[in-house]
């Protein structure tokens, strides 16, 4: 396990958003099976993060017009807040902080509470903190419709930077959550650190993971001129991959390769399903060469469509 922490740079600090929901409550699971196996060989630290958003307050006293902005100042504000954390954000905290330990973990849990909007609020403390890892569920925080919601893992997933983001799926696998590894590749930088992540993740586990598999996906909306040429280059590039993956430490016999013909979102996420993929990981700007504004919009796709594997989603 000599070369993980160049494999995992981003994961020495990590960051876990804590809210009430069950998906919440999966990514915590996750994060203790996932970073149980790198506790202290690379993993130095864990945030936990709990923000009161601005609604806690209605829902606890729901004929009070908090648009009045003095009364946040007052001291029955300050006193319903306090009330809360110590009801409400802290043992939610604390029940994580557990969680964690129970599967290993031994590296310090810092706890802290904060209070805004959730999205900005996980990306200001990530940016501040230095945290390059966040491990988060798909619903969001504080009860907040999913649309919404799903708005908050995007904003954390493509904040500035380099970084990684975990969005936890309904299927955690607790005996290896990345039993079985997704690469969708494009051989951008992108592509090249998400394969860095997979195989530092695989090699942590050794011989519990079952395959790892690459993806590349030949958009026939961009480049079905000369597609036997394209599928030549598909077939180069998966074995230029291929060989990064071996050159990083990863047994050949894990390493599968398949191209596919089609839109790169839908056939990740078609090939996740039947392959019963635990976590997918790729590159953020996306697939095939397109501008970064189009590539952007394939892991958008994916996120949106991704619900029993977990999504990781990897900047250079």
């Amino acid at each position: 396990m000599s070369n993980l922490k160049t494999l995992l740079p981003k994961m020495d600090k990590v960051l876990i958003p804590v809210e009430g929901s069950e998906c919440s409550k999966k990514a915590i699971f996750f994060a203790g099976y996932l970073l149980a196996p790198l506790d202290k060989e690379v993993l130095e630290e864990i945030d936990l993060l709990h923000v009161i958003s601005a609604g806690f307050l209605e829902t606890t006293a729901p004929k009070i017009d908090f648009r009045v902005e003095f009364i946040k100042e007052s001291s029955f504000f300050k006193r319903l807040r306090e009330e809360y954390i110590q009801s409400k954000a802290q043992p939610l905290l604390d029940w994580a902080e557990q969680e964690l330990k129970k599967r290993g973990i031994t590296v310090p849990i810092k706890k802290i509470v904060l209070e805004g909007d959730p999205p900005k609020e996980i990306v200001d403390f990530s940016q501040k903190k230095g945290l390059h890892t966040v491990i988060m569920g798909r619903r969001g925080f504080s009860c907040l419709k999913e649309r919404f919601v799903g708005s908050c893992s995007l904003a954390v997933c493509h904040r500035p930077g380099a970084h990684t983001t975990y969005v936890v799926g309904q299927k955690v696998n607790g005996t290896c959550p990345v039993e079985r590894l997704l690469v969708p590749i494009d051989g951008s930088a992108c592509s090249v650190a998400a394969l860095r992540e997979a195989c530092g993740l695989l090699l942590a586990f050794k011989e519990k993971v079952k395959s790892l598999k690459l993806l590349l996906v030949i958009d026939v909306a961009y480049e079905s001129d000369h597609l036997l040429e394209r599928i030549e280059e598909a077939k180069n590039l998966l074995k230029q991959f291929k060989e990064k993956a071996v050159s990083f430490g990863v047994s050949e016999s894990l390493i599968q390769e398949e191209w596919r013909i089609g839109r790169p979102a839908n056939e990740i996420v078609s090939m996740a399903q039947e392959e019963n993929i635990d976590v997918v990981i790729m590159g953020r700007r996306g697939l095939s060469g397109i501008k970064e504004l189009i590539m952007g919009s394939v892991s958008n796709k994916v996120l949106h469509k991704a619900e029993s594997f977990t999504l990781a989603l990897v900047t250079a």
